[in-house]
């Protein structure tokens, strides 16, 4: 730091270099009179940018205060040979006093000067400050109105956008490289703040420079209904997206890796600002690299080398899974060159023998031992395991040992996802009048089909399902890219929207987009799974309340961390709705005889090289509790009746492999949120 005001006053003030060149009988005689030197309050008294500072500047007052530096309060009179302090000394040790006082008369006449210096620097480093502050706020504004330009289909706009996104950015990339900024850099405490702030005006401008514009080109003029009309997905075009994006997918991972390793802003008027930096590169980034692994394979698997046929199954989470939902409602989606041709909803297929469909002995013996599902004969059981893989494998079983068509893969959604797209396309409305769109769609399939008259309500599910997907097939060409995208991802990050591909290539292209819905088996970044089916046989998991909490980690010395879970599942309906208001599909068959309960089993997993102990299960029945091993990660499954108004809750432990990074929690998703 001394260095470095040193250097600002030589050049600033001018004072230091030019007492150093003197010849030194001219420095005795000569009477230095610094300039005053203005009230940091004067200069620090203007309201400055939330982003870049707060009631004070960054730099500390105490570089401004000449007081705490040991110097006068400068005057226009003040002489360093006749201030206080420096009086003649005795006549007997004149020549070596007189060159000490010399000595230190020039020190703080430097000094003087670095304060001079200081002070007009720190004035026009604040005005600096607001330049880029309103820089970056416009640039924020200009990145808002490109998103929306994709997110519309307006790509019209880019290219011109681009330039004003780079313009901004070379600007504030500029403006922070100034030596005022350099010096800033090395203030205690702040100054690491300002080195971020800088860091990160680097990284706009390299975004917008090898991201932004290079995306404005590659993608002007493509919008949705380029990618999408009458039935038909346009390959070519897909393939640009995708060859772009692979392209860009290098300088945005740069990008992320440069703003994730600033840590944690001191200022907090840059705290939000770069933590949101850092979610929304570290999204862009895991996104990028995704549709990068997933560019080669994706063309084949829109049939452009040959038809595909995909099995689509919905799966309802009022009669829940492990997966996600029983999955009763099945159709065909056959793709050939881009061209997509949707077949009817169906009921699932008819109960094969017992043990005829081929569970592994592993999966036999949790989901049937000890969870008592029945997942060996029924087709709408087969989801009971909690590998979607491995479920869609057997889900792709039963289809075709039903003589149907071979199918290369398997895709599963939920109501919650379909209203998800309708809010996108826009609802529909059925032969009686329902309107069925992006608020309720989830509700009336999962809840409101099921007060129909029995024999209503399979013809009236199929009706809403057949009439979303066409409305989802025919109206994807008029939403935006980005909105589309966002839509898919929050689907795919709650699992409910997953793919299997029979294609070991095309199926870890999948993986590479989350998409697979495999169970962790990553050691280093562990998940534990906490997953539930319904045993009831009825509608009633609509009414589940589901929640979980992860304590903070012990940290043991072999490196390995131990957690405390906690997962509760409440039941919330009342005993009287059971006993007077809901119909007996949603209460299932003699609810008496279990006292009006959920019977839903259960099966804790843990992470990949854990462990799970301690386990205790406190619940109005406990009818099966068990320890067993499952694709090689621990597990406890058993299966639980939760009264009316009652609450089912787990509390274990849960230990990760040594050196891990911290647990993540994932459950069964639900057909809605109680929250």
């Amino acid at each position: 730091m001394a260095e470095h005001m040193q250097h600002d006053g030589q050049h600033s003030g001018g004072a230091g270099k030019h007492f150093r060149g003197e010849k030194e009988e001219e420095a005795q005689t000569r009477v230095v009179r610094p300039k005053p030197v203005r009230a940091v309050s004067d200069v620090y008294g203007e309201s400055g940018s939330a982003e870049f500072s707060q009631s004070h500047s960054y730099l500390p007052a105490s570089s401004y205060s000449h007081q705490e530096a040991g110097v006068p309060a400068p005057q226009t009179d003040w002489n360093p040979y006749t201030a206080a302090g420096f009086s003649e000394a005795p006549h007997g040790h004149h020549h070596h006093h007189h060159k000490s006082h010399r000595t230190l008369a020039i020190v703080l006449c430097i000094v003087a000067a670095v304060v001079v210096a200081l002070g007009v620097s720190g004035y026009f480093f604040y005005k600096s400050a607001k330049t880029v502050a309103a820089d970056a706020s416009m640039l924020v504004s200009e990145t808002t109105s490109f998103s929306n330009s994709l997110a519309s289909g307006n790509t019209s706009s880019l290219e011109a956008s681009a330039q004003k996104i780079e313009g901004l950015a070379s600007s504030m990339e500029e403006e922070t490289q100034s030596p005022l900024w350099g010096v800033a850099s090395v203030v205690p405490v702040v100054g690491s703040d300002i080195s971020k702030v800088r860091t990160l005006a680097s990284v706009a401008h390299d975004l917008s420079t090898k991201v932004v514009t290079p995306a404005a080109q590659s993608l002007s003029g493509v919008t949705m209904s380029s990618v999408f009309s009458d039935g038909k997905i346009d390959i070519a075009t897909v393939q640009t997206i995708c060859n772009t994006v692979s392209d860009l997918q290098p300088a945005i991972d740069s990008s992320a890796k440069r703003v994730d390793a600033l840590g944690t802003a001191q200022l907090d008027q840059l705290k939000e600002p770069l933590e949101k930096a850092k979610t929304t590169l570290d999204e862009l980034d895991a996104a990028a690299t995704g549709m990068a692994k997933v560019a080669p394979s994706l063309p084949a698997m829109l049939g452009a080398d040959g038809a595909r046929n995909y099995l689509v199954v919905a799966q309802n989470n009022s009669e829940i899974r492990s997966t996600g939902g029983f999955p009763g409602s099945r159709m065909l989606l056959t793709i050939d060159n881009g061209q997509i041709e949707l077949g009817s909803f169906e009921a699932v297929g008819d109960h094969f023998a017992a043990g005829t469909i081929p569970l592994t002995d592993e999966e036999y013996h949790v989901v049937n031992d000890i969870m008592q599902t029945g997942a060996t004969f029924a087709p709408g059981d087969v989801n009971a395991v909690p590998s979607f893989p491995r479920a869609a494998q057997l889900m792709k079983w039963c289809w075709e040992a039903e003589g149907n068509d071979t199918v290369d893969g398997v895709i599963a959604i939920d109501p919650v996802f379909l209203q998800s797209l309708l809010g996108l396309t826009g609802g529909v409305t059925t032969e009686d009048g329902t309107v069925v769109d992006g608020t309720n769609a989830a509700e009336i399939l999962l809840n409101k089909t099921y007060y129909l008259p029995t024999a209503e309500q399979d013809p009236f599910f199929a009706e809403v399902a057949g009439l979303a997907m066409n409305k989802v097939m025919s109206s994807l060409g008029s939403v935006g890219m980005t909105d589309l995208a966002k839509t898919v991802g929050d689907g795919v990050s709650q699992g409910r929207f997953l793919i299997y591909m029979d294609n070991a290539d095309e199926e870890s292209a999948i993986a590479s987009l989350g998409a697979e819905g495999e169970v962790n088996q990553d050691s280093q970044n562990p998940v534990a799974g906490f997953y539930v089916y319904d045993k009831t046989g009825s509608k009633l998991d609509w009414y589940l309340d589901m929640k979980s909490s992860v304590s903070a980690p012990t940290t043991k010395a072999d490196g390995t961390k131990s957690y405390q879970v906690t997962v509760t599942l409440h039941n919330t309906t009342t005993l009287e709705q059971m006993e007077n208001e809901l119909p007996s599909y949603i209460t299932g068959s003699t609810p008496e005889v279990h006292n009006y309960s959920m019977i839903t089993s259960f099966m804790a997993m843990a992470p990949a090289g854990g462990t799970i102990s301690d386990f205790r299960v406190d619940a109005d029945e406990v009818n099966s509790e068990s320890e067993a091993t499952l694709y090689g990660n621990d597990v406890w499954a058993g299966y639980v009746n939760i009264y009316p108004s009652a609450t089912a809750t787990f509390t274990y432990t849960v230990t990760t492999a040594a050196g891990a990074n911290d647990l993540l929690m994932w459950m069964t998703p639900t057909g809605r949120s109680f929250e």
